[in-house]
């Protein structure tokens, strides 16, 4: 019959009655050797046979201890507002710098308690904040995805003092499973606040619209000028993007301009018979609506939500008093339909001589550098109408790419492998409409 381990040494009280817990380790240690291990202090625990439960030895169980106050206590010491989220985007963890600031304002600034969830907590924030906070939480969706490493924004939010200005910094926590979440807040309005109370309100307000400009996701508007944006901020308003939602028809007006953050948009061309075949791509890179800067008020083509994703809009007026206004956006404008059009007359060329499987990785590619994922959702038929081929041909193309395990296609969900390798298999196009800046992460 196996030793019964003593019942107050299985409970965290055992410990002070260490001789009794030593005197059944000697009663299951039998070997020689392992004996002479623990004699010697050199084991950290023992099997219960009553259980086959791994029992740690009192030392071990107080060096552990030790060990997670330690850590929890260097948590509690970072001077800096510092909190923890699961893969929910729930706050599991947080520092008494971060409760100090989430009691005194009341959960403004992202400021939260701990249960809350920090995506509830980006969509519920006032007009003046919506745009950075769809920002931030894009940037902690990828970082929780696993797709980046690392998220750093500016913000800015109303507090009953005043203003307040600070750094977020958003990092993925390494470990196996599901993934965690650090974030962690600079407060800039208290370490520049004598300077800045000696600025005018002028200024203030062009340092707010800096800091908001510069978390600007969308990479045609990041590229104007501060002052410009903050024109252009005043008619944005965020707006969430569906997959398969149609944002324009041919021959429609375009009432609003779409800036997108993270959703990706595919233009169509509309043939007889209802058969469409894409012509372009756009993401966070540019804007749809382009067509408004060339004296068109009606579409040319078919916009459609291929990424479900955020973006900002403005109505099609407003935007073009701002065009005139502006010669940086002018600029900014004119390049981004340089380069689109690039981009067509590519497809057109990819699309008579390359074949399905390179056009295919091709346009991979270009989704993934637009997306915050490596996964996206595409139907068999919606890919037949993208590349303008029948299904089969995308049966046939999707599998030739598994096979080298660069893609994995199931139900219509893709998943990319290895980008590297799906660069080596896509036609000599990508080279030149692979669009400069939106790398995808690695």
């Amino acid at each position: 019959m196996s030793p019964e381990l003593p019942s107050a040494a299985r409970s965290r009280a055992g410990l002070t009655s260490e001789a009794a817990f030593r005197d059944w380790v000697r009663r299951v240690v039998t070997g020689a050797a392992e004996l002479h291990a623990f004699e010697a202090g050199q084991l950290d625990a023992v099997m219960d046979p009553a259980t086959g439960s791994a029992i740690l030895l009192p030392e071990a169980q107080a060096a552990l201890q030790g060990s997670s106050r330690l850590v929890l206590g260097a948590f509690d010491a970072l001077p800096g507002e510092v909190c923890v989220l699961d893969a929910a985007g729930t706050v599991v963890m947080t520092n008494p710098a971060w409760r100090a600031f989430a009691a005194a304002h009341g959960g403004a600034g992202l400021g939260i308690c701990e249960g809350a969830n920090f995506f509830a907590a980006c969509r519920n924030v006032g007009a003046a904040e919506r745009l950075r906070a769809a920002a931030v939480a894009a940037g902690l969706r990828e970082v929780l995805a696993g797709t980046r490493k690392l998220f750093r924004s500016g913000y800015v939010c109303r507090i009953p003092d005043g203003g307040c200005r600070f750094t977020l910094t958003i990092a993925g926590i390494a470990q196996p499973g599901v993934g965690h979440a650090v974030v962690t807040r600079e407060n800039l309005s208290e370490r520049r606040r004598a300077p800045a109370t000696r600025g005018s309100g002028r200024a203030k307000g062009g340092r707010s619209a800096a800091v908001a400009h510069a978390s600007a996701p969308n990479r045609l508007l990041a590229a104007l000028p501060a002052k410009d944006y903050q024109r252009l901020l005043a008619g944005l308003e965020p707006v969430k993007l569906t997959y398969g939602e149609v944002l324009y028809e041919p021959g429609e007006r375009m009432r609003h301009v779409y800036f997108p953050s993270d959703c990706v948009v595919s233009l169509l061309t509309v043939v007889e018979g209802g058969r469409v075949l894409e012509v372009g791509l756009v993401g966070r890179e540019g804007m749809l609506g382009s067509r408004l800067a060339l004296g068109f008020a009606v579409s040319s083509g078919r916009a459609l939500v291929q990424g479900t994703g955020t973006a900002v809009r403005m109505k099609s007026e407003r935007f073009m008093q701002e065009f005139r206004h502006s010669p940086a956006l002018r600029r900014a404008l004119l390049r981004f339909t340089d380069t689109l059009m690039l981009q067509v007359t590519y497809n057109a060329a990819c699309n008579r001589f390359h074949v399905v499987e390179a056009r295919l990785a091709r346009w991979l590619l270009m989704t993934r550098e637009r997306a915050p994922s490596n996964q996206f959702h595409l139907t068999h038929e919606f890919l037949a109408d993208l590349l303008g081929v029948r299904r089969v041909g995308v049966t046939l193309a999707a599998s030739a790419l598994q096979r080298r395990k660069l893609i994995r296609y199931q139900r219509g969900n893709i998943t990319i492998l290895d980008q590297q390798g799906l660069e080596g298999a896509a036609c000599s196009c990508y080279q030149q409409v692979g669009v400069m800046g939106l790398q995808a992460a690695r």
